[in-house]
């Protein structure tokens, strides 16, 4: 298995779209997960780094944060306590999912999404990354079809 089909297609889609399609993080019945009901012991996140981005649904659902976890577990507790966060629970609920990445791949992984989703709770930490190679893929929810008219 090579790198791109682990993340849910072959090198030759990842070619041809120039997206890497990503099996985003979803609870056992195949949905995202309510920010505030996550069960951190079940989830078995701590320690874990990966790519993470909130949102809150409601009738114009919007992108809330986008994070890079070194511990993940630590990231969605913090992002529960986070009174700016938790704010857009009232609007149709707060999301969470989430995807490990190489090393070398996360920070341009964490680029794109926060420069193409332009969530509304600004992370601070964007800044250090804005000028890495952007790693293109397809955010939570997406299509290839929806995501291109998204970025033109």
């Amino acid at each position: 298995m090579g790198l791109f089909d682990f993340f849910g297609g072959g090198k030759k889609s990842e070619a041809k779209s120039g997206v890497l399609e990503v099996a985003w993080s979803k609870n056992a019945a195949g949905k995202f997960r309510r920010l505030p009901f996550v069960e951190l012991a079940k989830e078995n996140v701590s320690g874990v780094s990966a790519i993470y981005v909130i949102w809150h649904g409601g009738v114009k659902p919007g992108w809330v944060y986008v994070g890079m976890a070194e511990d993940l577990a630590m990231d969605i507790t913090d992002a529960k306590q986070s009174s700016e966060i938790m704010s857009y629970d009232m609007r149709g609920g707060v999301f969470i999912t989430w995807q490990t990445f190489p090393a070398k791949m996360a920070p341009g992984v964490f680029a794109f999404l926060s420069d193409v989703l332009q969530p509304e709770v600004r992370n601070p930490e964007v800044d250090m990354y804005m000028n890495k190679e952007h790693v293109k893929v397809l955010p939570p929810g997406y299509t290839k079809e929806s995501f291109s008219q998204l970025i033109g």
